[in-house]
């Protein structure tokens, strides 16, 4: 008789950088409560997420708009290297639109 196996592996169709969002007005108001989390891992994908989207000049606008700037700024003396840059990088693309 077969007995299931589990595996400690994540599918090879899962990349862990990758962080699921929300839709629509939900989206930035749930990354910026993903990075205040004390969830290094949880912080780490929502600045993934944060980075693809800030080259929209309109979430750049909504983000501003919702205080995400002083929520990046608390995460620029982050202890994590990753956070750190990732920091960096959302900022930087921030800057280069003209709303930001």
């Amino acid at each position: 008789m077969a007995q299931p196996r589990i595996s400690a592996y994540l599918p090879p169709d899962i990349d862990p950088t990758k962080a699921a969002l929300a839709f629509g007005r939900r989206a930035l108001p749930k990354l910026n409560e993903e990075l205040q989390s004390p969830e290094l891992l949880t912080q780490q994908r929502a600045l993934m997420a944060l980075c693809d989207l800030v080259h929209d000049p309109e979430k750049v606008y909504e983000a501003i708009a919702l205080g995400f700037l002083d929520s990046l700024k608390a995460l620029l003396v982050h202890e994590d290297r990753t956070v750190r840059q990732k920091t960096t990088e959302a900022l930087s693309v921030m800057a280069l639109h003209s709303i930001g």
